[in-house]
């Protein structure tokens, strides 16, 4: 009998576990308690926190997660889904990785670490890995930080909404989405954001965007809509557009631009000012603008492939002050497409110019 009774507490899924060798499994169960994890987890269900428990997880853990596909759409549906609070503080040398236990392992394996209605308390995740999910990290109405992560071959590297989050320092590629978020507010800080499909896209909200470097992605850099942005000291390469804004209120400063297959910001039905950034090297414009009451000064707009800035809406465009690779009128005139070439357009206003290029050092602009 105690035999019996010391083993169905040992196979119990609802004891807390620590030690570095340790090997679990768990089904489908809802922890009401606290919980520590290390060794290596393998999750073949969906593995819910309440709200009163917090799950730590150690340094060094790995967490695995099966795939069970019950319709058959590819997306597996094993999970981790946290009411309560997580604390998952790996080291450099001690990630905690977050990924698939199959052998061939494809994006979208296992469903999603999960934070819903978190918001009492910080959730903390640093130094993680999570990886091939069909959303590696998914949180709404919470808190959280991210610190030196890598969040890699998900469908969404990072999807949020109604909540409140910080991504400092991590690495975010090779996703489909790399961060989609709505109705939050985001701190994104000296963050690596390349070669995904998507790189950001907002939808409402607020964020700051300060040193981060986003290259590479298929369609564009970032993407935001009816948002309040500031992006600072950020540099972005090699998207398809670099910044594209639309009706949102914009606060640019510092950021260089360069490679862009299309534009490198594309401006629509937008407010704010962009200034002391670099649009360099990008296919069409420079800057494409439409019917935005955005004041474009103090930048350097050189080197883009029809022009410097491309206004297609019927607003005249304040873009005085600019530095265009020479003071030349007549030169700057045929970088820039307005009402000379369409009547229907508004003119950009671009005298006087720059005489040297700007001083300010893009990379390392900050928010003040």
């Amino acid at each position: 009998m105690k035999l019996t009774l010391f083993l169905m507490l040992l196979l119990s899924p609802a004891l807390a576990f620590a030690g570095e060798d340790a090997v679990t499994r768990l089904h489908d169960h809802t922890f009401a308690t606290d919980q520590t994890w290390s060794g290596t987890v393998t999750i073949d269900g969906v593995v819910q926190f309440a709200p009163e428990a917090t799950l730590t997880i150690l340094p060094g853990t790995t967490v695995l997660f099966s795939k069970t596909d019950t319709d058959g759409d590819g997306i597996g549906e094993n999970e981790l889904y946290v009411q309560g609070r997580i604390i998952a503080n790996g080291t450099p040398d001690k990630p905690i990785t977050f990924t698939s236990s199959e052998e061939t392992k494809r994006p979208g394996d296992w469903g999603a670490l999960n934070i819903m209605v978190s918001e009492g308390q910080q959730n903390e995740l640093s130094n993680c890995i999570m990886e091939y999910g069909y959303r590696g990290f998914h949180m709404h109405f919470s808190k959280a930080t991210l610190t030196a992560c890598k969040l890699r071959d998900n469908y969404l590297g990072i999807q949020c909404q109604d909540s409140e989050l910080s991504v400092t320092g991590c690495e975010i590629t090779r996703n489909r989405g790399a961060i989609v978020f709505k109705d939050s507010k985001l701190v994104i800080r000296d963050n690596v954001i390349s070669d995904n499909y998507w790189g950001i896209r907002f939808l409402y909200g607020e964020a700051e965007l300060t040193g981060n470097t986003i290259s590479g992605n298929m369609i564009n850099g970032v993407t935001f809509r009816e948002n309040k942005v500031k992006a600072a000291g950020n540099i972005l390469t090699g998207n398809r557009k670099g910044f594209s804004a639309e009706m949102s209120e914009v606060d640019m400063r510092g950021n260089v631009v360069r490679g862009s297959v299309e534009s490198g910001l594309y401006l629509k039905h937008a407010t704010g000012a962009v200034s002391g950034n670099v649009f360099s090297g990008n296919g069409n414009a420079g800057v494409s603008i439409e019917d935005s009451d955005v004041k474009i000064t103090g930048n350097d707009i050189t080197g883009n492939g029809y022009y410097g800035i491309d206004n297609n809406g019927a607003m005249d465009v304040n873009a005085m002050g600019n530095w265009w690779g020479t003071t030349d009128a007549a030169q700057v005139a045929g970088m820039i497409y307005d009402k000379d070439e369409d009547a229907k357009l508004g003119r950009v206003v671009f005298e006087p110019v720059a005489v040297a290029p700007s001083s300010v050092m893009p990379a390392k602009a900050g928010i003040q």
